[in-house]
């Protein structure tokens, strides 16, 4: 029959008391005999056993210590990589800020270049509005009567003309880009002296008008003021014909279309030429 694992336990517990006292009895006599050839055995029986029951303990403890060093490494682990994950953030923001303060810089550079080639008094303003009408292109830049900016003062960009004030507040006013559909400005091709009005088709583009046919222009042909509209200085730089196409019978001009020097649509600082005559006939 097989043995229950009731008596299985009862077994190997009467073993361990049988060896028990065996050990004890060799203990005893080799004590009172003297007896090496006892004594050797039993002592080298009861070192396995206690270092048996020493590496017991000490396996547990020494996972248990391994576990808790590897769970404080990985705390520190963590923690050093939030660190240097902030460290690259903050880096991150740095680089940012140093790439728009060049880029900040290149703009002045740019506005005071043209600052030297427009001459007079001038101050710069940063666009802090912009409409988003397609038809109309409009800036709100932000100084006003206040730093002596009145309508009809020409607002220029590092490329070239960017528009004119067409109202000014205490300290904010509106600037109508070229590409305005109300704007005209008095333009000339530059190298041929063919003059005709530029005008604003609101996609970011212009069209040089009332230029006859026959009339040399050509693509690629720079388009510059002409100084006949009585608000925006001779010689300013307005864009580059960018097509050329001859209209039909019915009509005695030719099409052609002009791309702006200035980006309109990215214009972020401009430089306001501050005209030489009192604000209220500037209102007027």
């Amino acid at each position: 029959m097989p043995v229950t694992k009731k008596k299985s336990r009862k077994i190997g517990a009467a073993l361990i008391a049988v060896i028990s006292v065996v050990l004890i009895i060799f203990a005893v006599v080799g004590l009172n005999f003297r007896s090496a050839s006892l004594i050797v055995p039993l002592d080298s029986v009861f070192t396995d056993l206690s270092g048996y029951f020493q590496k017991g303990i000490s396996n547990p403890v020494q996972w248990v210590t391994s576990v808790w060093d590897s769970y404080v490494n990985l705390r520190s682990v963590k923690q050093e990589n939030k660190a240097l994950q902030y460290e690259v953030a903050r880096l991150r923001q740095e680089v940012v800020r140093y790439r728009e303060a060049l880029i900040e810089n290149e703009q002045l550079r740019g506005l005071l270049r043209m600052s030297e080639t427009a001459g007079g008094r001038n101050i710069v303003a940063s666009i802090v509005g912009m409409d988003i009408d397609p038809w109309v292109s409009t800036v709100t830049v932000d100084k006003g009567r206040m730093d002596g900016v009145g309508r009809d003062m020409v607002v220029l960009a590092a490329e070239g003309v960017a528009g004119r004030i067409i109202k000014s507040g205490l300290h904010f006013s509106r600037v109508m880009l070229i590409s305005d559909y109300n704007s005209a400005v008095g333009a000339m091709i530059q190298s041929s002296r063919t003059r005709g009005i530029l005008k604003g088709n609101g996609r970011g583009r212009c069209t040089l008008e009332y230029v006859e046919k026959g009339l040399d222009v050509e693509a690629g042909d720079q388009v510059i003021t002409s100084g006949t509209d009585g608000i925006f200085p001779k010689g300013l730089m307005l864009g580059k014909v960018s097509s050329v196409k001859n209209a039909g019978e019915s009509t005695l001009f030719q099409s052609i279309e002009v791309v702006p020097a200035v980006d309109l649509q990215g214009l972020e600082k401009v430089l306001i030429i501050i005209a030489e005559k009192p604000l209220l006939e500037q209102e007027k």
